[in-house]
């Protein structure tokens, strides 16, 4: 039995395949520049494996939905961007189409394990890909705190008893690129006299300030549960605290195919309580306003 899975980087896809004893069969990277022309011939590249299972690249995540279910109401939930467009994670998924045995998964927010009012008027609490890099140090860990830097985007995930409790997602927390978390007083005066767009939010990163608080999140949990920091992603070297590990391959892809193999009822299947989800990731802004936005995107 063959299992995939699919991280969507800002620099390249990668895709892992696996088998149903957890062994790394293949792997590879495409640039995440050609996504949006490739994506087709790179689903067709999935096909031809004749895996049993695919974990898709999932954005925001959705809990198990199966991708030849996908409206554009879903792709937008994915991607909380117009569908509509052009973008490597919407063209994956549009492509993705012609996988009959083929899932998304749930980001941070939508998982059960994390206490309802840690998702107060929070959206990105990590990633569906941040997601499965948990579940692959879950395989070597019961409890950590993940550290995950990326080429724009950085994230904390917080795993206590194989479980996922808290998270701190790229939107967040300041990153290499990424400008975090917005003063509400920024957030009024762009809105009042300019636009709050994704590029925005995704450019002007604070990353000296993203490090102090890294750390100060991340040593916190360590302390309070005596677990270990995991320091992991492309720039993981830019921390000087926790424990690195070398691999040849993005542990959110292989992550991700390991997902695919606990559904499929593989060896990593005695994890998959870790992924029981609900909801969305929009479920729970409580802001005033909020409803009548949610009203535009049910419709």
């Amino acid at each position: 039995m063959r299992f995939i899975g699919i991280d969507p980087g800002s620099n390249t896809f990668a895709v892992a395949e696996v088998n149903e004893l957890g062994i790394l069969l293949s792997y590879k990277e495409v640039p995440t520049s050609l996504i949006p022309h490739y994506a087709l011939s790179l689903v067709r590249e999935i096909i031809r494996v004749r895996p049993l299972l695919v974990a898709l690249p999932s954005g925001h995540g959705l809990p198990f939905y199966k991708v030849n279910k996908l409206t554009e109401k879903e792709i937008f939930l994915l991607s909380l961007a117009d569908p509509k467009k052009e973008g490597p994670l919407r063209n994956f998924l549009r492509s993705s189409i012609w996988l009959n045995n083929a899932f998304v998964i749930p980001s941070v927010i939508e998982l059960d394990s994390v206490p309802r009012y840690r998702k107060v008027n929070v959206i990105d609490m990590g990633t569906a890909d941040k997601v499965a890099s948990a579940f692959f140090y879950r395989t070597l860990y019961d409890s950590f705190v993940l550290v995950e830097v990326g080429s724009n985007f950085s994230a904390l995930i917080i795993v206590v008893n194989g479980k996922i409790i808290d998270g701190f997602g790229g939107t967040i927390i300041p990153g290499p690129t990424s400008a975090g978390f917005i003063d509400g007083e920024v957030a009024y005066l762009l809105h009042k006299y300019a636009k709050i767009t994704k590029d925005v939010i995704y450019s002007h990163g604070n990353w000296e300030r993203g490090k102090e608080l890294i750390r100060i999140i991340a040593e916190w949990y360590s302390a309070k549960f005596d677990i270990p920091i995991i320091i992991s992603g492309k720039r993981k070297d830019e921390l000087d605290f926790g424990k690195k590990f070398e691999f040849k391959f993005k542990e959110a892809a292989v992550g991700s195919a390991y997902i695919a193999n606990a559904v499929g009822g593989g060896i990593y299947r005695k994890y998959l309580d870790m992924l029981k989800s609900s909801n969305t990731a929009i479920s729970y802004v409580r802001l005033k306003g909020w409803e009548e936005i949610i009203s535009l995107i049910k419709t």
